[in-house]
């Protein structure tokens, strides 16, 4: 026989060695105590995340949530005008008036929404600062930030599509 044949039952064997203890019993497959007594369970409720922001921390989200949802509202508000000029400037040549004019619209409305931006900067920068006084307060935090990033996604979304519909 060849060794290149051997070599399989060779290492069966040494595999099946390796695995028995010093007096040629193999380890027993018996449930150890630790596996049966105490069954690992996911703790009823977490007591290190905190439930409410402190009153002061409190106070700077609604600030922070006023001062998006004014933002908000002028961006809404001066949407549909760009909207129309966007429409009316799609196909026009780079350089026309209604091309400028609808770029220009497009540029104040995305302005608009520069103190939204702000406040998802000052979102991060309290989640960071938590982060390292107190963690439990994180999820608090990044709760109420979510609506404003997502708000500011589908502002993206729609100026976007209004810059792509104007051309470049």
């Amino acid at each position: 026989m060849s060794i290149n044949k051997l070599a399989p039952a060779f290492l069966v064997a040494l595999l099946l060695n390796a695995c028995s203890t010093t007096e040629g019993q193999f380890p027993s497959l018996e449930r150890r105590p630790y596996e049966s007594n105490a069954p690992v369970s996911v703790p009823e409720t977490a007591s290190d995340v905190a439930l409410e922001l402190p009153q002061q921390l409190q106070t700077k989200v609604d600030s922070l949530i006023r001062r998006h949802a004014a933002a908000q509202d002028d961006f809404q508000r001066k949407l549909p005008a760009v909207q129309a000029l966007a429409s009316r400037a799609a196909g026009s040549a780079p350089g026309t008036e209604s091309w400028v004019n609808a770029h220009l619209q497009l540029s104040r409305l995305d302005q608009s929404r520069a103190d939204s931006i702000a406040v998802v900067r000052e979102f991060d920068s309290l989640i960071a600062e938590q982060g390292k006084a107190d963690s439990t307060l994180v999820p608090l935090l990044s709760k109420a930030q979510q609506p404003v990033s997502e708000m500011i996604a589908e502002q993206n979304a729609e100026i976007d599509r209004l810059s792509r519909l104007i051309g470049e």
